[in-house]
């Protein structure tokens, strides 16, 4: 699961941070919620922040109608088996791919919040160093794309 990222020299922790940044098409950024912390109820929907690309891709996300986004950052953190943080460097003019959500009206008075949106990272199985300390990953798109 990814656990941070880095953006604009400041690193961000889903544990700690309401919100991730996302590429507009216009090149702008606009802030959405990092998915669903846990043990805050928001019915219908997934707590944590990841969403697993294999997941997406059978369907199991469909009634949520998620959306591809771009999540600009320069790393990411995943813990090891200790629980201890190890930071990856996102390539160059690459991004971390989001599935944002679009949160029903309803939803947002039963949850307390006032989030429109919703972010989750899209996670993969780990390869190269990450796989030495985790079985998931970040999937990394290019911005060119």
């Amino acid at each position: 699961m990814c656990a941070g990222i880095e953006y604009a020299g400041v690193r961000l922790y889903f544990k700690d941070t309401p919100t991730l940044p996302i590429l507009r098409r216009d090149g702008g950024v606009d802030w959405v919620q990092w998915g669903v912390p846990y043990g805050r109820d928001m019915p219908g929907l997934w707590a944590g922040a990841c969403a697993r690309r294999e997941s997406l891709l059978a369907g199991k996300w469909h009634r949520l109608q998620p959306r591809p986004v771009k999540i600009p950052c320069s790393a990411y953190m995943e813990r090891d088996p200790h629980k201890q943080a190890v930071w990856f460097p996102v390539p160059a003019r690459h991004a971390i791919q989001g599935a944002l959500v679009r949160v029903d009206p309803e939803m947002l008075s039963v949850a307390r919040s006032d989030h429109r949106a919703i972010v989750y990272v899209v996670t993969e199985p780990a390869e190269g160093e990450v796989a030495l300390i985790h079985d998931r990953m970040p999937r990394l798109i290019s911005l060119d794309d």
